[in-house]
C-alpha cells in the first residue's frame, strides 16, 4: 500500500518538479553570465510574473512575431514530454494543433497540465514561460486552424504536413501562470 501512494505522489510531484528545476536553471543561467554572453553587453533582464495574464510588454511574443512554443505535456508515468509547436493567441486563450493519436494529443487528454516555453526569435535572452491548462479540445475548426497557422508561420494558404487520412485537433489553453524575462 506505501508503495502505491508513494507512486502516485511521484508521479503528481514529479512533472512539477522537473518543469520548476528547468525554470530555475534556465534564470539561473540567465543571471550568471547572461550580462557577458549579451550581445552588445546590454544589462540584465527584467523578470515579470503574473497570474494568467500575458504582460504587454510580452504581447508580440504571442500576437505578431513567428515564435515557436515549446509545448510541455505529462507522459502516463508523469515524466515531461516537449515539443516544438505553431501557436496562436486570441487575446485571452493560446490554442494549438496537432493530429489525433499523436504524443501530445493523448498526454493532453488524459491530463490537461501544460506549460509552454516562448523564445523570442530575434533575442534568445528574452523569453515567456506559460503554465496553463488545456480546456478544450475540438476537432471543429481544426483544419482551419492549422492552415491559419501556416498563414502565420510559412506565408502560405494550406498546412503542406497535413494529410488527408489525418484528423486535426485543436487545443485551447488558458494560461494561469505567466513569467517572462528580456
Amino acid at each position: 500500500m506505501r508503495t502505491v501512494a508513494s507512486r502516485a505522489i511521484r508521479q503528481a510531484v514529479l512533472p512539477v518538479a522537473l518543469f520548476g528545476l528547468f525554470a530555475a536553471g534556465c534564470t539561473r543561467l540567465s543571471h550568471h553570465g547572461g550580462q557577458a554572453a549579451r550581445p552588445g553587453g546590454g544589462h540584465t533582464p527584467q523578470h515579470i510574473a503574473t497570474r494568467g495574464t500575458i504582460p504587454p510588454e510580452f504581447l508580440d511574443l504571442v500576437t505578431t512575431k513567428k515564435a515557436f512554443a515549446n509545448l510541455a505535456t505529462v507522459m502516463p508515468n508523469g515524466s515531461p514530454q516537449v515539443t516544438p509547436v505553431w501557436f496562436d493567441f486570441d487575446g485571452k486563450y493560446l490554442r494549438v494543433n496537432s493530429a489525433r493519436g499523436r504524443v501530445k494529443d493523448k498526454n493532453m487528454r488524459r491530463d490537461p497540465r501544460v506549460a509552454l516555453s516562448i523564445l523570442d526569435p530575434d533575442d534568445p535572452y528574452r523569453y515567456l514561460e506559460i503554465r496553463g491548462r488545456v480546456i478544450k479540445i475540438a476537432a471543429n475548426g481544426a483544419v482551419e486552424h492549422t492552415d491559419l497557422l501556416a498563414r502565420k508561420y510559412l506565408s502560405v494558404e494550406r498546412n503542406p504536413s497535413r494529410r488527408p487520412d489525418q484528423v486535426r485537433v485543436m487545443y485551447v489553453i488558458e494560461p494561469r501562470r505567466v513569467a517572462g524575462q528580456g
